[in-house]
């Protein structure tokens, strides 16, 4: 497997880039929906540069660096959508299941508009939003995925040593892997 790690200043001008799409539409947004747990950090970024609030939808796609057969929807935000243009937002569109799902639950109300922003997709994914930067071939590690990392790589090199070997190939700094093997 080819991994992809992103620097915080790599997401970042990704981010912005991403934001200037969105702009540029001049679609007036009512709410963010953040797709829960990748989706925040990205959905933060966003909510602050388009000064929207920020609603959530919990959907798991993924143990273990494994994809689940059908992302479940394990929590929905109490947020009324009434008449509401809603921007979806993910980290990246994978193999684009997390998205649909979403999209599945969203068209049922009665929204205004629905859209979706992520500021990644893949290759073979089956879903692009209506907003995306770059594609990346690839498992991308984000930033805030320190431990998460660390401990596939556990389960899958069966050896803190051959993790931590591995991390340090794809760039993690000696200071990033200490705050997590305390």
């Amino acid at each position: 497997m080819v991994y992809k790690k992103l620097s915080w200043l790599d997401f970042e001008k990704d981010s912005l880039k991403l934001v200037k799409k969105i702009k540029a539409k001049k679609i007036v947004f009512d709410k963010l929906v953040a797709i829960s747990r990748g989706g925040l950090v990205i959905a933060r970024i966003l909510s602050d540069l388009l000064n929207l609030p920020i609603s959530n939808i919990v959907i798991s796609s993924y143990k273990n660096m494994k994809q689940l057969k059908e992302p479940q929807i394990v929590e929905v935000s109490p947020s009324s959508f009434i008449n509401e243009n809603v921007l979806i937002v993910d980290e990246v569109s994978d193999s684009g299941k997390t998205f649909k799902r979403a999209l599945s639950y969203f068209k049922n109300l009665p929204t205004a508009g629905i859209y979706t922003a992520s500021p990644y997709i893949k290759p073979k994914t089956a879903f692009i939003p209506d907003f995306w930067v770059k594609e990346i071939n690839g498992w991308i590690i984000f930033p805030y995925d320190l431990k998460e990392t660390y401990e596939a790589f556990l389960k899958k090199f069966h050896s803190s040593k051959k993790a931590i070997d591995k991390m340090n190939q794809l760039g993690f700094k000696n200071w990033e892997l200490k705050s997590i093997l305390k």
